[in-house]
């Protein structure tokens, strides 16, 4: 329902980058041969088939001239690369949910577990794009390779630019693209991701024809916004959405300024301030001067000024127009999906909101004429009423999005599968609920040191990854001895609970309020008709 704010973010922050260790092996190292060279991979589990190749750049560095450009082509090497440590990541500021790495641009590497590196062997693959508010995070943080290709899949995941070196928008980048557009360049290294995949995945023992575009947080958004991009088309033919998507609101625009969904200024606006902020005016050379600032300029500049912020935008050419229009009009790309939402997401972001003056002021930001609307169906009577309803108010946004999308894809021909992730710790963290990010936990097999394991924990470890593979391997999630999970239905609008049981579930009364409420905002603004079309 709104746009993903600073502090919409991938929170886990009790996954130890430790757990990421791979283990080597006395076994010969594997190679593959590329077309770009020779790649040794290692060895990362008890059998010799477990394979890990990581490290691998699939682009050329976006660095000197190629920043903020499409990513080109990898150079061929000389001789064998090794590929058994994480590539560089890429430039972001510190954040407190995530163990700050250095980075540098030239980051475009991705890594690859296989169960079993031979041509012969077809295996479905899901590439997996991480979260962070596409501001911040990195290819290894959440672990999924070991456990989820031991269930007979090869998983793939990538870093990609982010911030100002992934989503910069600026009139002198539209006027030297070939396409009239700029931003997204974090887009684009996704879509040369996929693409690299479905050209040498084979190699690695991938089936280039079964290839499960995944994401959480912004990394779901991103996904979403493939779907609705013309570029990616033929590169994946599923995908899985967790706590994120693009199409039930709308999003920032590279020139026009929308008075909806707490969007302040357009994609071009915000570069032009960064700019400014670097001391860069517009001009002939504009372009020379912005591309010889450092990385460290351009990351201490983008730190000091709140108002200056990057997402994926509606650019006129990797995202054509509103995700909500071309889902509405049944354009998006062909593919069924798996996607849901937590419980309670929004216990772990940050707020400032504290005065009913502040809440009805954030809402009018949000649904501009129907925010009076929006108050009726999340009322405040006091100062003390706000933070509790504006965290319900989150976390129905998060499952109307999920709500919306399943609707909108159905109705396009298409199967989705509707999940509410509902799990709660035991432990310190019990106050939080299903926060944002906890399904991770359970598909990388890694928790914190202080988790309080149970049997109900295990078996739904055990559910969530087979259902996330055989959905990758069949594009249906359900397997023999498992819970039934039906293909969502407006007619019945039930999803799976995925809790300390596996049962059906129908979307709330709230939900569904939600669901019209903004089916009148995309109406107004010429970007949705009816919310079940």
């Amino acid at each position: 329902m709104r746009m993903w704010p600073s502090v919409l973010v991938l929170v886990i922050t009790t996954i130890g980058l430790g757990s990421l260790s791979v283990l080597g092996s006395t076994a010969v190292p594997p190679t593959v041969k590329l077309p770009s060279g020779m790649l040794e991979g290692v060895v990362f589990g008890p059998s010799p088939n477990d394979v890990a190749f990581l490290g691998v750049p699939y682009a050329a560095p976006p660095v000197g001239e190629l920043r903020w450009k499409p990513p080109e082509p990898v150079a061929q090497w000389a001789g064998i690369r090794k590929a058994s440590a994480y590539g560089p990541v890429c430039p972001q500021l510190p954040q407190g949910w995530l163990l700050y790495l250095p980075g540098q641009e030239d980051c475009l590497y991705l890594n690859i577990w296989t169960p079993r590196v031979s041509e012969s062997a077809k295996l479905p693959v899901i590439v997996f794009f991480h979260g962070g508010s596409n501001t911040a995070g990195y290819s290894q943080y959440t672990p999924l390779g070991p456990p989820l290709s031991e269930l007979g899949v090869v998983v793939v995941t990538a870093n990609y630019r982010l911030g100002p070196f992934g989503f910069f928008a600026h009139p002198a980048l539209t006027a030297e693209s070939p396409h009239h557009s700029s931003g997204n360049y974090g887009l684009l290294d996704q879509i040369q991701a996929l693409r690299w995949v479905h050209d040498n995945i084979s190699r690695f023992g991938g089936d280039p024809a079964r290839v499960t575009a995944m994401g959480q947080s912004s990394g779901a958004v991103d996904v979403c916004m493939l779907m609705a991009s013309p570029s990616a088309k033929g590169l994946f033919h599923a995908a899985i959405l967790e706590s994120g998507e693009c199409q039930s609101t709308l999003n920032e625009d590279i020139r026009q300024t929308i008075a909806y969904n707490g969007i302040e200024g357009s994609g071009e606006a915000v570069g032009k301030r960064l700019a400014s902020d670097l001391g860069v005016s517009h001009g002939a050379d504009c372009l020379q001067k912005l591309r010889n600032v450092s990385t460290e300029a351009i990351l201490q500049a983008w730190s000091k000024d709140p108002q200056v912020h990057f997402d994926a935008i509606v650019d006129g050419w990797v995202v054509p127009g509103q995700p909500a229009k071309i889902f509405a009009e049944r354009k998006q790309l062909p593919v069924p999906i798996l996607i849901g939402s937590n419980a309670d997401e929004a216990t772990v972001f940050g707020h400032d909101l504290k005065t009913v003056d502040q809440y009805k002021k954030y809402l009018q930001q949000d649904t501009g004429k129907f925010a009076d609307e929006e108050l009726a169906a999340y009322p405040v009577q006091s100062d003390a009423d706000v933070p509790a309803q504006y965290i319900h108010l989150q976390n129905d946004s998060f499952a109307y999005g999920a709500y919306s999308m399943a609707v909108r894809v159905t109705g396009g021909g298409e199967h989705a599968y509707l999940y509410n992730f509902t799990f709660v710790e035991t432990g310190k963290r019990a106050r939080l609920g299903a926060y944002h990010g906890l399904e991770l936990n359970f598909l990388a097999n890694s928790y914190p040191p202080d988790w309080e394991h149970s049997a109900a924990g295990k078996e739904l470890g055990e559910y969530i990854c087979r259902y996330w593979t055989q959905f990758a391997k069949m594009g249906d999630p359900n397997y023999a001895g498992a819970s039934e999970w039906p293909v969502f239905s407006v007619q019945r609008d039930q999803y799976l609970e995925l809790g300390r049981t596996a049962r059906l579930g129908t979307v709330s009364p709230s939900v569904q309020a939600m669901a019209r409420l903004m089916a009148k905002v995309l109406a107004a603004t010429g970007n949705s008709a009816d919310s079940h079309n």
